[in-house]
């Protein structure tokens, strides 16, 4: 046959009832006319309008569109009712008549089912002959004239015309809507080959067309989908009958969501039936509760033995829900249910649940269950019957075995921070799993976690790719929750292409961490990473099917989802693309959404189920997980199964006009406003996870030495002065190299600063709040643009690790901002009492002169948080930095007199403590003293501030910060998993050179000796070292005597207790020392009570809480405190019983953030009101009250 001619036979057999399906969709308009967006009349739509004698343009002559053109079937393959056109034969090649629409069956090109005998003829049309309309686009056909007179045209020529009007019809449509689409832009005009993408193509930038061209065969097969598993109880889970109501409850009630989640989280950890009990009541005590659980707990109250019957049937009910979900608790109880799904027509891909990986030797146990699986799998699926739909796909043969991998479980180190020793190790585990799966044809799938470590899990599959370019097969996870999940794809498609010589599985899922992603983002003030509406999630989805689609071949599609509108779409795009069904994987969670399964294996699609495999206790993450997913208000399965919503509104399309592009980094913000300040929100942390930081931060240290030993002469009235003797700075990790040479002053330095800030007082004192609060604004806009510079300083001068000495730089800018904003407040004066013929104001002037005397642990905040305090409220500041971090300490005041301070309300003297400090402290003219240091000194302070000198017309008056000796409980119930790396954290980061670290942990009962070997674990793998690496979590001791302090200590140590971990693995040349933990028998010894600031780390069994709260008070100190635990009651005692300025639960006890953890404590941890809260500035001014009778001869005004 020639181009454009179709076989009459075939067309002389199309009579159908006349069919609706092309009836008019678009809502609001007359039949036959759209409209622009202005409201004129627009063209003809070629869909609707008829020309005289009925024709409907674009369809062809003699059809009549029938009900089985409008069914969408399943896939394709013998029996299959209502099966799509055949678009390949089974060499693979494309079938004669085949055409590149995106909905045969709907449009009725290709094939056509006959009315009567109920089957489908294909038309034997040359691909060329429908060449024309772009691949996807949908395609409309002229309808045959029906009237008296009207005679049936000649085939040949009804076919010519048809041809001609598919192209006609095609480009009106596809100019429609690219006007469209330049309407909807945001990017204004597009350029002409970007106004040549296909319609309804999500594009990368600007808003884009999001109803896809198909969106009836989508919305029909979606429906198909959902009748097909009709037949299946409604449900999320198939749950005992108690689970069910627990469930259903919790979607209904909030409060009683959060607790019986929290309960599921604990239960593992309940040591027994009386522990689950306690759990019980503590969790539910006020929270409406179903009638079935009130039952329980009135049962455990008043019948005999009722506890054990209550907690055995939350303990089997618990269980049977984990069950559901997990396929095993090891690969021998695993195995058969993952035989039966292979027989049933599911493929699998097991996961190992695991605890969370904080030490190595996890991490190589993790590789072995690993390796036993993959052996255990490929023994078991030899005998499994052959599965051709599970096992071949257009590119050759898909592996029977499937294992996903966790890559965080490889390595401790596999973060950011450490990510190239996570890589190597990552790698090094999983080379043999590898060579094993490529000798025995298995997959092995990297899963994508968090945003943490979502680029070092894409280089890891990078890096294996590179080392394993024939095989195994290998899969990655990309989450279209994510703003860059199609930037990922097309960077790991690209890669792909290049370097591997098989398809790279690759599949595609909502993402399942979206609640700790937000509040992740949120509570650090970083770029959100994820969507925040479900809509712009589904569009994506969507979208990044496109572009998966569009690359199979390079890559193996599977979509993991059981929403029936994704796996719908994906497979409608599968076929638009003219491949076969085979082509993609939808994949589906074990346990869950069983309609779906059932609907997927009825229609005969390829399936695999995620089937985790672990114990009860490491598996509870994951179920509470899935529970909190699929409860959710927006989780299609809720919708679907437990609220039976109409099927319509859940298969429509996303609703969303555009896709946020990926938040970058906001530009530098300008001053704050003193007449018009925002509130305060703390200076967000670098986001190390992120390459541009990370790039920023390792510039900044490389370029810092280039100006060591740089001048920090002592400045009275802003100008150098000049000192006989100097103070010479160096990098504690690198002794031989000096950082700065500071002048020395003494006492006749210290006179003249006094005299200069005596005469300044007078005019700095009377400066409006807002215009000293302006100072500060503006001095924390020029630490932003220099805060890489500043970070860099410290990381030499004081050795701090990179990610710490950031955090030091925005606490500084912290404190600038929130003293700034607390002046104003306090300017506005405190409301009083009010009585008619009288006025009462209370207001707050400055006090006169400080000496500030700073530390050196955090050389830049502590110093500005005082500084600045001092200064905002009026007063004149003699400022005498640490010995160790002159340098630092410069860069502050040259910081603040460029800010507009004026130069002699701050003088800057370095000095010695001993001579410096104690010639300032009892000066008569100092009005008050601020100091941050040790307790010997502070409470030499103290003492020295209460003689009143000659002359002295004051009250001096001291607030100090000194150390503490913190502990942390860790309760029977706690998590390790999150407690662990949160105790190394604290006792460990920067050497333990804080006030706030852990010096102590008090264990609980059982939970001591899976504590220790997990804490030493964890400990034995700290990077140490110079923090000029990234890395670097132990660095230097600040100086010689700290080393040989805990030097000693570590001696008294061993004598004291057993020492498990002391490291030695330090380097030469600076004052390192190695992270030590001891067990003490006894809590007891100069180990156990004295201050050491290092690391060292004492550990004691506490029998029960009661003892371990005892012991955490223990101590003449009072700075900060810790608590593990999962219990309400233990919680709430706690908060209330264990003496710490500072109480931190379930977390880290260090890092307080401005405004959000007001710092200080008590007892001998120091005096005074908390740094960074609303009172600390009380303490620096004289409250005023004034009264002033407004009565005049018996006339007082109204308003008083």
């Amino acid at each position: 046959m020639g181009r454009g001619q179709l076989d009459e036979r075939s067309v002389s057999r199309r009579r159908h009832p006349r069919s609706r399906a092309r009836r008019d969709r678009v809502r609001d308009l007359p039949r036959g006319r759209s409209r622009d967006p202005d409201g004129r009349r627009a063209r003809r739509d070629p869909r609707t309008h008829r020309e005289p004698g009925g024709r409907v343009p674009g369809r062809l002559p003699g059809r009549r569109q029938g009900a089985a053109d409008r069914q969408l079937p399943g896939p394709r393959g013998p029996g299959s009712a209502g099966r799509l056109p055949r678009l390949h034969t089974s060499d693979g090649n494309r079938a004669p008549g085949a055409v590149r629409s995106g909905r045969p069956a709907a449009d009725g090109i290709g094939e056509h089912a006959h009315p009567r005998r109920g089957r489908r003829r294909a038309l034997p049309l040359r691909r060329d002959d429908v060449r024309e309309p772009r691949p996807g686009c949908p395609v409309d056909r002229p309808e045959r004239p029906r009237g008296p007179g009207r005679g049936r045209p000649h085939p040949a020529r009804a076919a010519q015309q048809g041809a001609e009007l598919c192209g006609v019809a095609h480009r009106r449509r596809r100019d429609a809507q690219l006007e469209l689409h330049s309407r909807l832009s945001l990017t204004g005009v597009s350029s002409p080959r970007r106004d040549r993408i296909a319609p309804g193509r999500l594009t990368r930038k600007g808003s884009e067309m999001l109803a896809p061209p198909h969106e009836r065969d989508v919305q029909a097969l979606a429906r198909r989908i959902a009748e097909a598993g009709s037949a299946e109880p409604a449900r999320v889970f198939h749950l005992g009958w108690w689970s069910e109501r627990m469930l259903a409850w919790a979607m209904a009630q909030p409060r009683f969501k959060t607790a019986l989640f929290r309960f599921v989280d604990v239960f593992p950890a309940c040591r027994d039936d009386v522990d689950v009990m306690r759990h019980l009541e503590e969790y539910f005590a006020g929270v409406p509760v179903p009638r079935a659980l009130e039952l329980g707990l009135e049962v455990a109250e008043h019948v005999p033995f009722g506890a054990l019957v209550t907690a055995a049937a939350a303990r089997r009910n618990i269980t049977r829900m984990a069950q559901q979900l997990i396929a095993g608790a090891a690969p021998d109880e695993a195995l058969p249910r993952l035989a039966r799904l292979w027989r049933a027509g599911e493929a699998a891909t097991v996961d190992l649940l695991g605890e969370k990986i904080v030490t190595g030797g996890e991490a190589d146990r993790y590789a072995g269950r690993l390796a036993v699986t993959l052996d255990a799998l490929i023994t078991a699926a030899r005998s499994w019957p052959e599965r051709r739909q599970l096992e071949r796909d257009p590119w050759g043969v898909v592996p029977r075995v499937n294992v996903s991998v966790k890559p965080t479980a490889l390595s401790p180190q596999f973060v950011p921070l450490t990510g190239a020793a996570g890589l190597a190790e990552a790698r090094a585990r999983l080379r043999p799993i590898l060579a094993r799966a490529r000798d025995a044809g298995a997959t092995v799938h990297l899963d994508t976690e968090h945003e943490d470590v979502k680029d070092l899990t894409l280089e890891l599959v990078r890096a294996l790719g590179a080392e394993f370019p024939d095989g195994p097969e290998l899969g990655c996870v990309i989450q279209a929750y994510r703003r860059d999940a199609l930037a990922d794809l097309e960077a790991i498609a690209g890669w792909a292409r290049a370097t591997l010589r098989r398809p790279l599985a690759v599949r595609l899922v909502k993402g399942a961490y979206w609640d700790f992603e937000v509040l992740v983002a949120h509570a650090e003030g970083w770029p959100l990473p994820v969507f925040e509406r479900k809509a712009e999630t589904d569009a994506n989805y969507e979208r990044c099917t496109r572009y998966l689609v569009e690359r199979a071949g390079t890559l193996r599609p599977a979509f993991g989802s059981h929403n029936v509108r994704s796996l719908a779409h994906a497979l409608v795009c599968t076929r638009a693309a003219g491949l076969p069904d085979t082509a993609v994987e939808l994949q589906l969670l074990y346990g869950m959404a069983e309609p779906v399964h059932a609907a997927l294996r009825q229609l005969g699609f390829r399936v695999r189920v995620y089937a985790p495999i672990g114990e009860l206790v490491p598996g509870m993450a994951y179920l509470v997980r899935r529970l909190l997913e699929n409860t959710s208000n927006e989780s299609f399965i809720r919708h679907r199964f437990a609220e039976g919503q109409a099927l319509d509104a859940l298969i429509a399309p996303p609703a969303v006009t555009h896709l946020p592009a990926p938040e970058v980094e906001a530009p530098l913000p300008p001053p704050t406003d003193p007449h018009a300040p925002a509130p305060f929100m703390n200076e967000p942390h670098a986001e190390l996870r992120r390459p541009t930081p990370r790039a920023r931060l390792a510039a900044a240290v490389a370029t810092a030495p280039a100006a060591f030993g740089f001048a920090a002469p002592a400045m009275i009235d802003g100008r150098p002065v000049p000192t006989g003797e100097s103070i010479v700075s160096v990098d504690p990790g690198n002794f031989a190299s000096i950082v700065c040479r500071a002048g020395r002053a003494g006492a006749a330095e210290a006179e003249r600063a006094i005299a200069v800030a005596a005469d300044a007082w007078s005019a700095w004192r009377v400066v409006s709040w807002q215009d000293r609060a302006g100072v500060l604004f503006r001095a924390a806009a020029i630490m932003r643009r220099r805060r890489a510079a500043l970070a860099a300083l410290e990381v030499f001068e004081a050795g701090k690790p990179q990610k710490e000495a950031d955090a030091d730089v925005c606490e500084a800018i912290d404190f600038c901002e929130y003293y700034g904003r607390e002046a104003i407040r306090l300017g506005a004066g405190a409301p009083l009492l009010q009585a008619p013929g009288e006025t009462n104001v209370l207001r707050y002037q400055p006090r006169g002169i400080a000496v500030v005397i700073a530390p050196w642990n955090f050389p830049l905040a502590i110093p500005t948080g005082m500084v600045t305090a001092a200064l905002v409220t009026g007063n004149c500041v003699l400022f005498k930095p640490a010995e160790q971090t002159p340098g630092v300490a410069l860069r502050l005041v040259e910081i603040l007199l460029e800010a507009g301070l004026p130069p002699g309300t701050l003088a800057f003297l370095p000095g010695i403590g001993e001579e410096l400090g104690a010639f300032l402290v009892e000066h008569p003219a100092v009005a008050f003293v601020v100091f941050t240091g040790s307790r010997e000194v502070g409470l030499s302070i103290v003492a020295r501030a209460a003689v009143t000198r000659p002359g002295q017309r004051h009250v001096k008056r001291v607030i100090a910060e000194m150390g503490g000796k913190n502990a942390i409980v860790v309760d029977t119930d706690a998590d390790l998993d999150q407690a662990v790396p949160a105790i190394v954290a604290s006792a460990f980061d920067y050497a333990g050179q804080k006030c706030s670290a852990a010096a102590r942990v008090i264990a609980v009962g059982p939970i001591h000796e899976e504590l220790i070997d997990r804490l030493v674990g964890a400990a034995a793998i700290l990077p140490v070292g110079h923090p000029r690496e990234l890395g670097t979590a132990v660095g230097p001791l600040i100086d010689a005597d700290a080393c040989e302090r805990v030097g000693r200590y570590r001696e008294l140590a061993r004598g004291e207790g057993e020492v498990v971990l002391a490291r030695d693995d330090v380097p030469a040349g600076g004052w390192y020392a190695g992270p030590t933990v001891v067990l003490l028998a006894e809590p007891r010894g100069r180990v156990w009570s004295e201050e050491i600031f290092g690391p060292l780390l004492a550990l004691v069994r506490a029998d029960d809480f009661d003892q371990a709260l005892a012991l955490a008070n223990d101590t003449p100190y009072a700075l900060t405190g810790g608590l593990f635990s999962r219990s309400p009651s233990h919680i709430r005692r706690a908060a209330g019983e264990l003496r710490a300025g500072n109480l931190y639960v379930n977390r880290a006890i260090t890092g307080a953030r401005v405004g959000r953890q007001p710092f200080g404590g008590y007892g001998l941890s120091g005096v005074g009101s908390k740094a960074g809260g609303p009172d600390y500035l009380l303490q620096l001014v004289e409250p005023r009250a004034v009264t002033e009778n407004t009565l005049r001869q018996g006339f007082a005004p109204l308003d008083g």
